[in-house]
């Protein structure tokens, strides 16, 4: 073999080599081996690398040698069943290779090498491209049904289905944007509407069917393993893959793989370049801690949307993206509602839904374009803020105060819902699950309407619900005289609206099983412990339920004499929780109180201030594409990622 052992590894290859595998390795302990594994993706192993998850033969042979030489084992998918089952344990430091595709490589190099180091593999196959006699890849030839049979019935390789026709992009929105098969709902052009969850489901049953019975007649295979193509999956697939049979499901995720979880293996994903391993260096030196830098711009989607005229909005959504591209962000904050009146009661939607009128289905053709350009796009909802079309039912569930003894509808700025009302949640899970069936986003900014005031909720729900916990009604003047009571209600408030938020992110998670949630809260709640009981919003809460904690960083909303001094007690209070990383500080870039845009040299000057503090994500709202507002120059050398190294 002209490739030659590791031993024959120029030096410069072998550090390339050890650093890419101790990201994915340093951390696995013998503490950790009873129930997690190490899952590595391999695709084609050609003699020179075309695609970018080709790797050389060379490489390959080395990473193996490796891992043999290292003290790591190679474990089947019989295994990882059995510990799954507590009938045996998995061996400390346990690898399991899986090889997608069905390459011609697999059968004419990967299989003898197998042989030789007795390793057993998973290998999956897509069957329509057998069938057909090659894939996707016009350029790749692929493995014929002999010689998969052949590879099966040696018993070190587990054949297990990689769907038959799901490996593929389909219509996934009116402006003809394509999404990944096996979790997009269709878009029919012809009926102008989308797929139904009964027929997404029809849909993934019948392709995983098929390629089950061909599996079963052409090589002789009854798979109990399921790759999902790309990656991608959802609860409802992940059911119907359930009662066809499929005992383990291997996907995309991050981490380490866990017998626990084997309707949701994750996998490493590997690759032939080489740039990433700085990056790998980052993520030890952090403990593997938050992935991301996060660089954002929260984006009023009513600004971009003509009515009536999808080319008007279509041409202002590529004005966007070039602006964000030279800014050189990596995240946006896409508002999903329409709010052109800026009342903050939403009436109408940017998609696809079954509560609200649609004032334009844009939001998923604009999603698509933003991640096809590199962009984590996390969606911009309000949480309680919806005025339904039912006028009866609008206003019974509106969030109450107690004025001079009458209970009220609330007078505050957002006419919300009350997260006491069980239809409340019924009405925000159905918005919600229509928005992570339709659109392919990274995850969702919950606006902030997610508050309670003080004054705030004598809801009937809310009262009933006290009641039943403490024995009383939460009257306003036992309130005040019963400091006990009041920090009770509070409390109760803030659980709630947490309670009501993670249902719905629950929802979402159902259709985007990776979705990110973040929540806005307001800058007083970080450093006044009263302002908790002013707006039931508690920082310590927030940490523990939400990936990310917006901070509305907003100094001349809240008229801050001194920015940096208050910046500074803000980062601190951040600080002293040990969270950083799951904290974003956002500016505001216009004076709302004087309805002006802030100086650029300003917004430069707060952001740099800022991540000198040592904040790690920063992002600005609101943005003007049509004004150039903030200038995208003055702020581009401080939010771009481009050459961002994470710390």
């Amino acid at each position: 073999m002209s490739w030659g052992p590791m031993s024959r590894c120029s030096g410069v290859f072998k550090r390339a080599l050890l650093l890419s595998l101790a990201f994915f390795f340093l951390a696995v302990s013998p503490c950790q081996g009873a129930e997690k594994f190490i899952t590595l993706v391999y695709h084609d192993i050609p003699e020179i690398p075309v695609e970018k998850d080709d790797i050389s033969r060379r490489d390959f042979v080395n990473q193996m040698e490796y891992l043999r030489s290292h003290g790591y084992t190679f474990i089947s998918p019989r295994d990882v069943l059995a510990a799954a089952a507590g009938e045996a344990a998995l061996p400390d430091k346990a690898v399991l290779l899986t090889f997608d595709d069905a390459y011609t490589s697999f059968y004419t190099f990967v299989y003898p090498l197998l042989r030789f180091y007795d390793c057993p593999v998973v290998l999956s196959v897509v069957t329509s491209w057998i069938e057909q006699g090659g894939g996707v890849y016009q350029d790749k030839t692929f493995m014929t049904w002999a010689q998969i049979r052949e590879v099966s019935e040696s018993g070190l390789v587990t054949v297990a289905s990689h769907s038959h026709e799901l490996h593929r992009l389909v219509n996934a929105n009116p402006f003809g944007n394509v999404e990944r098969a096996p979790f997009a709902f269709l878009y029919l052009p012809k009926e102008k509407r989308y797929e139904t969850e009964a027929e997404f489901r029809e849909r993934v049953r019948d392709d995983l069917s098929r390629s089950v019975r061909l599996l079963d007649a052409k090589a002789g295979v009854r798979p109990v393993i399921l790759t999902w193509p790309y990656g991608s999956y959802n609860t409802l697939g992940v059911e119907e893959a359930k009662k066809l049979g499929f005992k383990m499901m291997l996907t995309l995720d991050h981490g380490y793989a866990d017998v626990r979880n084997l309707d949701r293996v994750s996998r490493y994903y590997l690759e032939s370049q080489l740039e990433w391993l700085s990056i790998f260096n980052a993520h030890l030196a952090r403990e593997l801690r938050e992935k991301h830098l996060i660089r954002a711009v929260q984006v009023d989607l009513d600004k971009i949307v003509v009515k009536g005229s999808h080319e008007e909005s279509d041409r202002n959504l590529g004005l966007l993206i070039e602006r964000l591209l030279k800014m050189g962000v990596n995240t946006v904050f896409l508002q999903g509602f329409c709010d052109s009146e800026g009342s903050g009661n939403i009436r109408s939607l940017y998609f696809a839904n079954s509560v609200l009128p649609v004032e334009m289905d844009f939001l998923s053709h604009a999603v698509n374009r933003l991640r096809a350009r590199e962009m984590r796009v996390l969606v911009w909802m309000p949480a309680l803020s919806f005025e339904l079309p039912d006028g009866e039912q609008n206003e019974a569930l509106k969030v109450r105060e107690m004025e001079e003894g009458r209970i009220i509808v609330s007078r505050s700025w957002y006419r919300r819902m009350s997260p006491f009302d069980g239809r409340s949640l019924a009405v925000a899970r159905a918005i919600f699950r229509d928005l992570a069936a339709h659109v392919d986003f990274d995850g969702i900014l919950f606006q902030d309407d997610a508050y309670l005031n003080d004054r705030e909720d004598f809801h009937p729900e809310a009262v009933k619900k006290f009641k039943a916990l403490y024995g009383v009604e939460p009257r306003p003047a036992r309130l005040e005289s019963d400091a006990a009571m009041k920090k009770n209600w509070a409390q109760l408030k803030t659980d709630t609206l947490d309670q009501y938020l993670l249902e719905i992110a629950a929802t979402v998670k159902g259709y985007r099983p990776h979705a990110v949630m973040a929540r806005n809260i307001y800058s007083e709640v970080i450093t006044n412990p009263g302002a908790k009981e002013w707006f039931a919003q508690d920082l310590s809460s927030y940490l523990r339920h939400y990936d990310y904690t917006v901070i509305m960083a907003y100094a001349a909303m809240e008229e801050v004499a001194k920015p940096k001094r208050w910046y500074e007690n803000l980062y601190r209070a951040v600080k002293e929780t040990g969270r950083e990383e799951r904290v974003i500080f956002k500016l505001q870039a216009y004076d709302w109180g004087n309805k002006q845009w802030l100086g650029d040299e300003a917004i430069r000057d707060d952001l740099t201030y800022l991540l000198a503090l040592g904040v790690r994500h920063v992002a600005y709202y609101p943005d003007d594409v049509f004004l150039n507002k903030p200038d995208v120059d003055a702020v581009a050398s401080i939010l771009s990622s481009r050459h961002l190294i994470e710390r």
